[in-house]
């Protein structure tokens, strides 16, 4: 379910930033690196079209609606009937956790090719509101152990690893920022996951870091 955040009282920071972010069950928890943007920066506006099971361009657990390339154009309209005569200043996609899944361990040359397919159509949108924010790619955390124990995610810390290289290169190509999120400064994927792959509040706070380096510099 699409949610605006609602800015919580803090310091002011001088930056009414207006932010799409855009992830898979990473960014749908209470204390989701979304949410901690939020709270980061409370003056700005945080719209999040985050959701359980997004891939970049796949078809994960037979349903399609998880794959972003098939539901960009759904998804940039929220946005826009969101934002209106606002522009984004920021759109921030945090995915590949999914594709890394041991199903898709065949597929991973797709995976760039995927974002960047979803990165033009971002910045192809007929929507102005969206076509000038800039985009900043977060690659996805590490698996932790009891992640990679179960089948469907076996192998995928080394999926993942691979794509914090190819995603650099992606962005570089189309004009994005990026943040290494397998490489994350003080971020333990053992300790900061019960389950060895979603983020609790600290590991989110972690991982957001050095998007809001990004975001207020």
């Amino acid at each position: 379910m699409p949610f605006a955040l609602a800015a919580q009282p803090s310091a002011p920071t001088g930056r009414a930033l207006n932010v799409f972010t855009l992830g898979d069950s990473n960014g749908t928890f209470p204390d989701s690196w979304p949410v901690q943007l939020q709270r980061a920066l409370p003056e700005a506006q945080v719209f999040n079209l985050s959701k359980s099971g997004r891939t970049i361009g796949f078809v994960n657990n037979g349903d399609s609606t998880l794959n972003s390339l098939l539901v960009i154009d759904e998804n940039l309209r929220k946005a826009a009937e969101f934002t209106q005569a606002r522009p984004f200043d920021f759109v921030v996609i945090e995915l590949g956790t999914n594709d890394a899944k041991a199903v898709f361990a065949d597929r991973q040359t797709e995976v760039p090719a995927n974002l960047e397919k979803l990165i033009r159509a971002i910045k192809s949108s007929r929507y102005p509101t969206l076509r000038q924010a800039k985009v900043i790619i977060i690659s996805p955390p590490p698996y932790g152990t009891k992640a990679e124990a179960l089948p469907k995610y076996a192998g995928g810390s080394k999926r993942v690893q691979a794509m914090s290289k190819a995603f650099q290169q992606v962005a570089k190509r189309n004009q994005c920022l990026f943040v290494d999120g397998f490489h994350t400064p003080g971020l333990s994927i053992e300790t900061m996951t019960a389950d060895g792959l979603h983020l609790d509040a600290a590991g989110s706070r972690k991982l957001i870091e050095p998007v809001l380096t990004l975001l207020v510099r």
